[in-house]
């Protein structure tokens, strides 16, 4: 078995476990990212981004209710030349992060064998530097049987958003609820 099949087997057996709770489940994912064996192109994210909460409180209206958020200090590799971070990672920080937002939330049968973007719909609104201290808030919007919708907003310290996102998603499990 492959390295990368086989994290990404624990990282899914993680996400069906109902004997952890949000936040659990999304540490999982970081231990089996930061495995000095796991070489996959998101693994500088997990080495920098700091998990601060991941929640899953359901209610009536909203019963998807998964949130998480992270800090991160701008490193170097995620700039561009102008020292500012990249525009390709602000979309792959979005990805990582609002996938996570619905391991948050997934259960035996539900959203629990990964997921794949439908679409990732970033907005750049003002440049965050190197060196600067940024805070990484998701939220899962809507899952359904197969289909999903999470947002995120990139603030920095003095909460001044600087990019958004929208980020549909597709299930690769059975659609059971």
């Amino acid at each position: 078995m492959s390295s990368r099949i086989k994290h990404a087997a624990a990282a899914l057996s993680a996400a069906s476990d109902v004997n952890l709770t949000a936040l659990e489940k999304v540490k999982k994912w970081y231990e089996i990212a930061v495995d000095k064996d796991y070489d996959g192109h998101d693994a500088i994210l997990f080495s920098s981004m700091v998990l601060e909460s991941a929640s899953f409180e359901p209610t009536h209206a909203s019963p998807h209710n998964g949130k998480t958020v992270y800090s991160l200090v701008v490193p170097r590799t995620l700039c561009n030349l102008g020292g500012n971070l990249h525009g390709g990672a602000v979309a792959l920080i979005f990805d990582i992060s609002t996938s996570l937002a619905i391991t948050a939330v997934s259960k035996p049968g539900f959203w629990d064998s990964g997921n794949v973007s439908r679409n990732l719909n970033c907005t750049y609104l003002r440049p965050v530097a190197e060196g600067q201290k940024i805070w990484i808030e998701s939220e899962v919007v809507h899952l359904g049987r197969r289909m999903g919708l999470t947002r995120a907003l990139i603030r920095t310290e003095d909460g001044k958003v600087c990019y958004t996102c929208e980020h549909s998603k597709a299930t690769l499990g059975d659609p059971s609820l």
